[in-house]
Formats: C-alpha cells, sequence, structure tokens
C-alpha cells in the first residue's frame, strides 16, 4: 500500500502552543509528511515554540509558512492551476514536490461538511473550502483529492475547520490519500 499524495497540516494560527503541539503530535503519528506553522511574512515563531513543534511533530517535518505565492505551491482546488504549475515545474526540471494548500471540511453528510466550515471564522469567502478547497462527503473529497493527484499534485497541505474533534478530522483526510494507490486511480 502507499499515499496517493503525501499530507501535510497547517497549524491553527490562534491556538496556544498545548493546542498546536496536540495537532502536531497527532499529524506525526498519523503519518503525514510535515506540519506548517503560520507566521506573518517577516516573522518567525519564538525558538522554544519552534522547538515544542519540532519535538511534538515528530518524525513529521516542521515549516514555517508564510503563505507567500512560491512557484510549486498552488493554493486553490483547481486541476488546470495544478497542471500548469506542474508543466512549469518539469520545463525548468524542477524536482520539488507540488504542494496544493487548501482549506478541507469533509463530513459524513455534505450538511456536516457544511456545518463544519461555516463554524470557522477563517473559512469565508474564496477561503471557504467550498470555493477553493476540499468540500463534502468523504466519497466526494476523495474524488477530488483523485483528481488533483491526476493532475500532478505531489502533496496535499491542507487547513482543517477549528473544531474538538481534530484527530478525527486528520484520521479522515489521512484516509483520503492511503490505499493502494492503482486501485484508487482505476475507480474512475
Amino acid at each position: 500500500m502507499s499515499n496517493l499524495l503525501d499530507l501535510a497540516v497547517m497549524l491553527h494560527p490562534d491556538d496556544d502552543l498545548m493546542a498546536q503541539a496536540l495537532m502536531a503530535r497527532l499529524a506525526g503519528r498519523l503519518g503525514y509528511l510535515a506540519v506548517h506553522v503560520p507566521a506573518a511574512p517577516g516573522t518567525h515563531p519564538q525558538a522554544e515554540t519552534v522547538e515544542t513543534l519540532i519535538e511534538a511533530a515528530d518524525p513529521a517535518m516542521l515549516i514555517v509558512d508564510d503563505g507567500a505565492i512560491t512557484e510549486g505551491i498552488v493554493r486553490r482546488n483547481d486541476p488546470d492551476l495544478v497542471r500548469a504549475a506542474r508543466v512549469a515545474l518539469d520545463a525548468h526540471e524542477d524536482h520539488r514536490p507540488l504542494i496544493v494548500a487548501v482549506p478541507i471540511s469533509i463530513g459524513r453528510t455534505l450538511n456536516e461538511a457544511m456545518a463544519r466550515a461555516d463554524r470557522d471564522p477563517r473559512f469565508v469567502g474564496d477561503a471557504h473550502p467550498s470555493a477553493s478547497g476540499i468540500y463534502g462527503t468523504f466519497e466526494q473529497a476523495q474524488e477530488q483529492v483523485l483528481t488533483l493527484a491526476r493532475a500532478g499534485a505531489e502533496v496535499l497541505l491542507v487547513t482543517v475547520p477549528h473544531e474538538l474533534d481534530v484527530a478525527d478530522i486528520l484520521a479522515q483526510v489521512k484516509a483520503l490519500v492511503v490505499g493502494a494507490t492503482p486501485a484508487l486511480f482505476e475507480r474512475e
């Protein structure tokens, strides 16, 4: 078994260090590739914060992310943008992984996904998962992830809803990309 895409998670900027460390620990234990710490452009978290989060995320990497527009990162669930980014990277023989960084909200029903997203004040306008991210039931979300992988994405960096059941949410996201990859691709 292999993963369809590698996973990374963006920590919540308003959480205290204990809550961020819990999310980092869960992501590391679930096999996420990286944990991103949000930072304002030109700033860096305190050294003690970074050290605590590195330890908590292990074996996942810790990345300080200022949200800058960078080649190799697509910040929208748009397979056409992903394909164009993949072509640009390949044309320059740039071998870094293509990252799709998006908000995500999955539910047992579409209404549950909507409720989770609507409760998070960060998910407004274009930042709402239904506008730019992965959104819907598990099956709908998995189809969206498959489409991104087919377009050339290699890492899915998710911003999850700020919910009490963060462990369940991170596990659901992991389940989107785990499985026998050929079988997932053959579902068409």
